[in-house]
């Protein structure tokens, strides 16, 4: 190691405190805006041992959230919101990780930081002490909630550190992401598809009942710690040289790259076109596929493994008082669970259309467009081509996976709910490009965040009713109204967004 490879970390650090300054600051009051909120809610609602009795028994062996440890209001409340913490914070952490490493080499900042008195690994560095300490304060802020409602100090420190450590650990995977992708599109793809690879994870341990398979996924830490139900401190004897693992590699991979290389190198094209090649849908074909044929796959893969185990699963959860309402609204336990897991990768699945069509302000603002649109194709045709492949692909996607698990119309409902949202980002981009990205990724998050906040109690039925995703929520008959409806609002907006595209400059970054 040498002295002068971090160079400036200090100066950097400061720059990027600066900027994305809200997201930093979710990552620190979330957590405590959660266990606080989620602590009073549960006060509030289980105010006798029978109430809380009953309650564990309706909601133990689930197989999203696991086991709930202790009999006790504090058990309740960290089972309930240590899967969503460590979801939402480790979302905003892979975007702002991504941003200042892979984005910034894409846009050429880092080059440009790097021709002054800057060292090769300041700017990974201060990215990291920035993402990581935030996690940690956010930590330290959830145990401060907890601590605030009344609950164990002890069991508070520990759940708060653990699910900062679930946070850190993605954080760390999003570094190695950054180094191995060509660019920051699939440096995100990467990083959402290894976020969602670890929650699979933790459902097939809840469903195996393997408390150490818990171990292997960020997302069970929390869990295998045991906050107020005898910690085990063993955990952190495996996450924090886990997460420095995995911060060493990725340091060692940044070494031995060149700045703006990769490991997975994009495939050049051919020297001349083919004939088909002589559209705006062919290019947005060709830009897109990769991904699209990922999440599609993904998808049918997730399907039939999750088919596979509908036999186990329908045993496992017979008998057992399983969300006991919605097991009666759908027939059974079994199907209570496909409907929720249907329901959380539609959730997913609107992160693929909001990439999808970001992907057009990532070509405006690398000046690719407007070499584009010098040519005989129209603004429209340009635009559509990426909208088709974005709303197609999706509704792939679900078609797949409800296929593949017997629930074809159900899943297939749902998505107007996905096109809806994609094409707000379809209208941001064509009313204000510079502000698709972030204003689309928040309105997301805030949608995530509203269920969350509804889910424990913190905001009512009428509040939650604003998100269309309380329109298809497990147990909410979806009849054709709402759903035309959606597809309305969605055929608007996106009409909306393509008008102002055709009459707006294009902007670079």
């Amino acid at each position: 190691m040498k002295q002068n490879d971090y160079t400036a970390t200090g100066n950097l650090l400061k720059l990027y405190l600066r900027n994305n300054k809200v997201m930093t600051v979710l990552l620190i009051l979330l957590p405590f805006l959660f266990a606080y909120a989620a602590a009073a809610s549960n006060m509030a609602i289980l105010q006798t041992p029978n109430q809380l009795s009953t309650y564990i028994r309706e909601n133990q062996g689930n197989l999203l959230l696991g086991t709930i440890a202790a009999n006790s209001i504090a058990g309740a409340t960290i089972w309930r919101i240590r899967i969503s913490t460590v979801l939402i914070t480790s979302i905003l952490s892979v975007v702002l990780v991504i941003n200042n490493t892979r984005k910034d080499e894409d846009l050429g900042r880092l080059e440009l930081l790097r021709a002054g008195a800057v060292g090769p690994k300041a700017a990974l560095t201060a990215v990291l002490i920035k993402v990581f300490g935030a996690n940690l304060l956010g930590g330290l802020t959830m145990a401060l909630g907890f601590i605030a409602a009344g609950f164990p100090a002890e069991g508070s420190w520990v759940a708060g550190l653990a699910t900062a450590l679930g946070s850190c650990g993605f954080v760390a995977m999003a570094a190695i992401a950054a180094q191995v992708a060509p660019n920051a599109r699939l440096a995100r793809g990467l990083s959402f598809g290894t976020l969602a690879f670890f929650f699979v994870w933790q459902i097939f341990a809840n469903a195996a009942g393997n408390v150490s398979l818990l171990l292997w996924t960020p997302f069970g830490w929390c869990a295998y710690a045991r906050p107020f139900a005898g910690e085990n401190f063993r955990l952190f004897a495996f996450a924090v040289p886990a997460i420095a693992l995995l911060t060493a590699i990725a340091y060692h991979l940044y070494d031995r790259r060149d700045l703006g290389g990769s490991y997975l190198e994009e495939r050049s094209g051919r020297v001349y076109a083919r004939n088909s090649f002589k559209s705006p849908l062919a290019l947005a074909w060709r830009q897109q596929r990769g991904m699209l044929l990922v999440w599609v796959a993904s998808y049918v893969v997730m399907g039939l493994i999750i088919a596979s185990l509908v036999p186990k699963i329908n045993n496992m959860l017979e008998g057992t008082a399983f969300l006991p309402g919605l097991s009666a609204i759908l027939g059974g336990p079994g199907r209570a669970f496909l409907a929720i897991l249907a329901y959380i990768l539609t959730q997913v699945l609107t992160a693929y259309a909001i990439m999808a069509i970001l992907r057009m302000r990532e070509e405006e603002s690398m000046t690719r467009t407007e070499l584009v649109l010098s040519s005989a194709a129209s603004r429209v045709r340009y635009a559509a081509g990426h909208l088709l492949i974005a709303f197609i692909g999706s509704a792939a996607a679900i078609a797949f996976f409800g296929f593949c698990i017997g629930d074809f119309a159900s899943c297939l409902a749902r998505l107007p709910v996905v096109w809806l949202i994609a094409s707000v980002t379809v209208f941001l981009y064509g009313f204000a490009p510079r502000a698709a990205a972030p204003v689309s990724w928040g309105l997301f998050g805030g949608l995530l965040l509203m269920e969350f906040l509804w889910e424990i109690k913190a905001i009512g039925n009428n509040i939650f009713a604003l998100s269309p995703f309380s329109w298809v929520y497990p147990g909410v008959a979806v009849s054709l109204p709402p759903i035309v409806t959606m597809l309305l609002m969605a055929a608007v907006l996106v009409g909306l967004g393509l008008v102002c595209f055709s009459r707006r400059d294009i902007i670079a970054e």
